[in-house]
């Protein structure tokens, strides 16, 4: 089966903050960066190890791409 690049998660390394996550999960979801960065603060706030862990994780896991 063929899958083209846009249809896989990502980090985003264009419009990065810390290591991109957001904004590739963002352009994913076709939303607008801020909300996903304020989601992910929101669940920061409401579950801070698990968050960490999950942020870290994909930093670790998901390509790196230069999207514009």
């Amino acid at each position: 089966m063929n899958r083209s690049n846009h249809h896989n998660w990502y980090c985003n390394k264009a419009h990065k903050k810390i290591s991109g996550v957001c904004a590739g999960l963002a352009a994913y979801y076709q939303q607008p960066r801020w909300l996903v960065r304020v989601l992910a603060i929101l669940l920061l706030l409401t579950f801070p190890v698990a968050a960490v862990a999950a942020y870290l994780l994909a930093a670790c896991l998901l390509p790196d791409r230069y999207v514009i």
